[in-house]
């Protein structure tokens, strides 16, 4: 699930808003200027000296926007009579990692999808709707046109749930983005070279192995297969 914040009224707020609008997800600078409207947090009373006002905190301010392009390839794994399927698609990322916009594209560029998060929630935005026919990609989870709203927008509560909806398996999308900067997400465990085998320019996270040693022309990142878990392994061709 997304991590909740003070800023969670004020973004999901924002997050109707787009929805009332005509169905269009909110984007990142949307939810960006959501964070920037809370007001201040005040200062704790006994904290002024003897004829002085506390001046009001200063919320810290919404992280800088990347923007990121490139080609994703996802191989998933047999398990059990699950068969072994991949996809390629070409991307584009604008914001952080806590609010962002990811375009999901065929090999010719046509594209499949929108999805999105912010802290609130995150959502799906099929090609399609209702001004056109869906697009089908045979080679992800699920049919992105199957059982989807008239308008193919869809809200999910947590970013899990969205990417195994476009993806068919459960990838971490928010970490994915730090990992595509060459780097461990710092919010989070980590371990540097965990393998004797391994060159520096690996580290492992959240039981995924990343390999940074080609990076920024080249990221790998692999979840080994267990008992009950799929295995899985991403590849990512930067362009910018």
């Amino acid at each position: 699930m997304l991590r909740r914040s003070g800023g969670a009224v004020a973004l999901t707020t924002a997050l109707l808003l787009g929805c009332a609008s005509g169905g269009h997800p909110p984007s990142a600078a949307d939810a960006n200027a959501a964070a920037r409207a809370e007001p201040a947090t005040p200062a704790q009373p006994g904290t002024a000296t003897t004829g002085e006002l506390s001046a009001p905190a200063r919320a810290a301010p919404p992280p800088a926007a990347i923007d990121l392009q490139g080609q994703l390839s996802i191989k998933l794994l047999a398990l059990g009579d699950q068969p072994a399927k991949g996809a390629s698609l070409g991307f584009f990322f604008h914001g952080h990692p806590d609010a962002g916009r990811l375009e999901l594209m065929t090999p010719l560029g046509s594209q499949i999808a929108q999805v999105g998060w912010t802290r609130a929630g995150a959502w799906l935005q099929r090609a399609g709707g209702r001004s056109g026919d869906p697009a089908r990609e045979p080679r992800l989870g699920a049919d992105l046109s199957a059982n989807a709203p008239e308008d193919g927008l869809e809200r999910f509560d947590s970013i899990d749930a969205m990417s195994e909806r476009v993806l068919g398996e459960a990838i971490p999308l928010q970490t994915l983005i730090h990992w595509m900067q060459g780097r461990a997400d710092p919010d989070r465990p980590s371990v540097t070279a965990p393998n004797a085998d391994l060159a520096i320019g690996t580290f492992s996270q959240d039981g995924w192995l990343i390999d940074t040693r080609e990076w920024p022309r080249l990221l790998q990142a692999t979840r080994a297969a267990g008992p009950m878990l799929r295995g899985i392994q991403i590849k990512v061709r930067l362009d910018r």
